[in-house]
């Protein structure tokens, strides 16, 4: 006998991690379906500090903050009217969810994901009419950041996923947040700032105690711990893909962890200074590998400091509409369309390319491999200079110039705490809280935001190529063989591609991006993706950095000189 009519509605529920007990609270949005129709399900999830959708009428608490939609959250509303059965729940530690905040911990978060689905098949009141292929449920992933990162994750730890859309998500969080173990300490201050409102401070004290690290790193002369660095690799993608976990500084096989059989379609921003392009690259070539389907499409922009970046939002701007092959698309209308294609079989009107490049609002550039400097796409130059290492004069000389009055609000009461918060880092025992992080951070962040620019203009520009015509464009991911030398044994130096127009002006950091070096010697490595239109007579060079805000506390403590030399692979194409 055929099922009847469904009639849509939205209600909550819990699941239960059956680990530990503890309640994740979701948001079920239920489609309306025909008599005999079965649709299949999507999970949602939130950015780190968000909360789930309470329906799929309202807007989330980051959109209702911020003034805007997000993509990947209005995708999940739109999915709930197109014949899915959506569920949006408080990841861990956040909303009403229980638990502490663990950054994704595939035993504790990846439970918490199984168990979303187990509720599903076993106990969502209406489960008879989840789509299955042979008792399968088919299963799809919408969410943005923290909400990629639980689909990675989650595609992982259970197969029953058959595809996702993870936007602006990891790779490798040691890479994300501590690249060559250079503490992105701006970042960290904002992703404490971000979680502690939604989560009652129920965050994991590992995350108070790298930005601890970071902040007191110019002091200690050392990023990230080694325990840190190991929960952070244990907690990315990539430990499931190289099939090994962390475990006292050393790197040991694990049968359980495996490459997830699920397509992918990957949305990353260009300009995203928390998890760049490169992290997309990674994914899709290791997803890719295990014979997954994955198209990336490279937005404009992602995750952003608003005092760093000029941007809209807090903390999240990503594109809302995507312009693709002379056609403009709303990017959750894509999100939703590629997600019709995967799970009901639904051809789309145009296939979406493996590789897209929005380079502006007009432009994009299509690529059956995401072009990364190996001397097939652009020039290969040389280049050579030298710069300038260490922020902390530069930063005692700005504060310096600061009023009595302001310098003595900020610090009063805080001093000695922060001697007392500093001691607990290395006190294992007692490990760091909010407040000990809160304190560093008041010092550390003491400039008024009209002097960061100040504090990023120092680089030092080696001129790489000029130029010859108009419509080409640099897009992909740089590659530099680098050799740093000078008088300290451990410079700490921030690399990222210029651009000085041949109008004259300003030399241009392009899409925001720099990278640390941490060390001397000879090094090859991956610069930060860029995208980027040029006109004849701009010159490209490298920008080397002794301090960048975006590493606001992370800089060597003795200011010093460095040598750079080396050669860059550049990907530059004719944009017709």
């Amino acid at each position: 006998m055929s099922a009847a009519a469904l009639s849509a509605r939205d209600y909550r529920a819990t699941a239960i991690n059956p680990d530990d007990g503890v309640e994740i609270a979701l948001t079920v949005m239920q489609p309306e379906l025909a008599a005999g129709e079965s649709a299949p399900l999507i999970l949602h999830g939130h950015g780190f500090g968000g909360a789930r959708l309470p329906n799929r009428y309202e807007r989330s608490v980051y959109e209702t903050l911020s003034g805007g939609i997000l993509p990947s959250t209005e995708a999940a509303r739109r999915a709930a009217d197109a014949g899915y059965f959506v569920i949006s729940f408080d990841q861990r530690g956040f909303g009403d969810s229980g638990g502490r905040v663990e950054i994704m911990d595939p035993a504790v978060e990846g439970a918490d994901i199984s168990a979303i689905l187990d509720w599903a098949m076993q106990e969502m009141p209406e489960r008879e009419r989840l789509a299955c292929d042979d008792g399968d449920p088919r299963v799809g992933g919408l969410g943005l950041s923290y909400g990629g990162g639980f689909q990675l994750i989650g595609a992982c730890v259970d197969p029953r996923f058959d595809a996702i859309v993870p936007t602006a998500t990891w790779h490798d969080l040691r890479y994300s947040l501590a690249p060559d173990n250079v503490v992105k300490t701006a970042w960290g201050a904002a992703l404490v700032a971000l979680g502690v409102p939604t989560s009652g401070v129920r965050l994991d004290p590992m995350l108070y105690r790298a930005l601890l690290e970071g902040l007191i790193s110019p002091l200690t002369g050392r990023g990230l711990s080694q325990a840190i660095t190991d929960r952070l690799y244990n907690s990315s993608p990539v430990s499931f893909y190289d099939g090994e976990v962390a475990r006292d500084g050393e790197r040991v096989a694990d049968p359980t962890r495996r490459t997830p059989a699920v397509d992918a379609l990957l949305l990353q921003g260009v300009g995203d200074t928390l998890f760049n392009l490169n992290e997309a690259l990674h994914n899709a070539e290791a997803l890719r590998a295990a014979g997954n389907d994955v198209q990336v499409i490279a937005m404009q922009y992602g995750h952003s400091l608003p005092f760093l970046q000029d941007i809209d939002r807090i903390a999240y701007q990503t594109d809302a509409a995507l312009h693709i092959d002379g056609e403009t698309y709303e990017t959750a209308a894509l999100e939703l369309a590629w997600l019709d294609w995967k799970l009901k079989g639904r051809t789309p009107e145009r296939s979406i390319p493996r590789h897209t490049i929005i380079l502006d609002d007009e432009t994009s550039l299509m690529f059956d491999e995401l072009p990364i400097g190996t001397g097939d796409h652009g020039p290969t130059v040389e280049f050579a200079g030298e710069a300038t290492t260490g922020g902390l004069d530069l930063l005692l000389g700005i504060l310096r110039r600061q009023s009595v009055s302001r310098l003595w609000s900020l610090v009063t009461g805080t001093a000695a705490n922060a001697l007392h918060a500093i001691k607990r880092v290395f006190d294992s025992d007692k490990p760091a809280s909010g407040d000990d992080t809160a304190l560093i951070a008041r010092l550390v962040n003491a400039l008024p935001s009209d002097h960061l620019d100040e504090l990023a203009s120092g680089g030092t520009f080696l001129p790489l190529t000029v130029i010859e015509r108009d419509d080409q464009a640099i897009a992909g991911v740089p590659h530099a063989d680098i050799e740093v030398s000078g008088d300290d044994a451990t410079p700490i130096a921030f690399v990222g591609i210029g651009v000085r127009r041949s109008a004259g002006g300003a030399t241009i950091l392009l899409n925001k991006q720099v990278r640390p070096i941490r060390g001397a010697g000879r090094r090859s490595l991956e610069l930060n993706g860029v995208s980027h239109r040029l006109h004849a007579g701009d010159e490209l060079g490298l920008m080397v950095y002794g301090y960048h805000p975006q590493y606001l506390a992370s800089f060597s403590a003795i200011p010093g000189r460095i040598a750079v030399r080396g050669r860059i692979a550049l990907p530059i194409f004719d944009v017709s």
